[in-house]
């Protein structure tokens, strides 16, 4: 009987580790990738990346200042991650500026979509809030 206890107790405690993930709290970032492309590369794909995550978990993107924040933020993140990669690689193929404008052009498409979202989420507050007057 105690054997079939554990095998239980354990299976629970698998359970409950393999679903924690999910069960947490997302921190809201954007992911700003700058990439290494070799002259050897394979149709001009990438083979190393850099990858920075931009958290604005403390910023209101509903708001102008947030917005504007954000998007700062992940300009540096891409500048920064280019000057990493042309450190490490210094025969780069795309190099400064073309590698800091992919970067940014594709955070910048995330942070949009996140401060869409947040601009409709103060809308729908706000209109809800008015309604209840």
């Amino acid at each position: 009987m105690r054997v079939g206890t554990l095998h239980i107790a354990l299976a629970t405690v698998g359970c409950l580790v393999v679903s924690w993930p999910s069960m947490a709290q997302q921190t809201p970032e954007v992911v700003v990738e700058a990439h290494h492309v070799e002259s050897t590369t394979v149709k001009g794909k990438p083979a190393l990346s850099i990858v920075y995550k931009v958290s604005y978990s403390d910023l209101d993107l509903a708001t102008n200042s947030g917005a504007v924040e954000l998007q700062k933020r992940i300009k540096d993140s891409a500048t920064e991650a280019c000057a990493q990669l042309k450190k490490l690689y210094p025969n780069s193929v795309d190099t400064d500026p073309p590698c800091v404008q992919a970067a940014t052009k594709n955070g910048i498409a995330q942070a949009n979509k996140a401060i869409a979202a947040a601009e409709k989420g103060a809308k729908h507050s706000a209109s809800s809030t008015a309604s209840k007057q």
